[in-house]
């Protein structure tokens, strides 16, 4: 059996797209960053994996600031110019679909008209095989009152469509000890908030472990408590029910030995 991954693999997931400014001197390069990532919640990290033929690579290399704008669906043809060029060809800040605004922390200004617009202040650099990635704190960002659907790579550069409705709930169980079962579940938004508990024994017999409410942050985790009917239920099933919503199931292994 062969183990060689088949070729342009990585075409087969799905990348946003970022637009990365960087200032040496007076002049400002746009570059397009297929590989635009949030890395770090708090603070905010940014990450932009670039190839070894990238212009920007190097001037980042000897700089320490970027800016990146993460695209919306209009700037499409502005990331495949940008992506199409390099500095030593052509100024590409000469087209009428670059616009930059003004920075407010760092000396680099950043491409308006995305869904947002990180100035950033270089934090490390890692090295891979081939690429490399240059991981930057924001530390200003610019959002714009409007924007459209994010721009993404598949293959090729797509939009969002809506998004994807919950209908379902899904539920894990176990054992946590030989009186009570820790449930938990997610599903869809309810107008009451409830969720139902049944466990199923292998002969089909039901037994209701209650209705209760969402978790923190609206989803459900309990730890229930088994009538001592349902304490031998070994091989069982927890149904988990949501209003308005398929319900989930679990399988509930058998108890291991202490």
């Amino acid at each position: 059996m062969s183990h060689e991954l088949p070729g342009q693999l990585w075409k087969s997931l799905t990348s946003t797209i970022g637009l990365v400014s960087v200032r040496t001197g007076d002049r400002v390069n746009v570059m397009s960053a297929e590989w635009s990532y949030f890395v770090n919640k708090d603070p905010l990290y940014v990450a932009v994996v670039l190839g070894p033929s990238s212009d920007t690579r190097r001037l980042l290399t000897a700089g320490d600031q970027f800016s990146v704008t993460f695209c919306s669906e209009d700037q499409a043809e502005l990331a495949d110019f940008a992506g199409s060029f390099s500095t030593t060809d052509i100024d590409k800040t000469t087209s009428e679909l670059v616009t930059f605004g003004e920075p407010e922390v760092t000396d680099t200004p950043w491409v308006k008209g995305g869904l947002l617009a990180l100035e950033c202040e270089l934090r490390d650099i890692v090295p891979f095989p081939v690429h490399q990635m240059f991981v930057g704190e924001a530390v200003a960002a610019h959002v714009p009152p409007t924007s459209g659907p994010p721009l993404v790579k598949h293959g090729p550069m797509y939009t969002l469509g809506a998004p994807v409705q919950r209908t379902a709930v899904v539920a894990a169980a176990q054992y946590i000890d030989d009186e009570t079962i820790r449930v938990a579940a997610t599903g869809p938004a309810a107008e009451v908030d409830e969720w139902r508990i049944t466990l199923t024994g292998r002969d089909g017999e039901d037994v209701d472990l209650g209705t209760h409410p969402s978790a923190e942050y609206g989803d459900f985790l309990a730890d229930l408590s088994l009538p001592q009917s349902a304490r031998s239920h070994d091989g069982a099933r927890v149904r988990v029910e949501r209003p308005g919503a398929k319900p989930g199931f679990a399988r509930l292994a058998p108890r291991r030995p202490a």
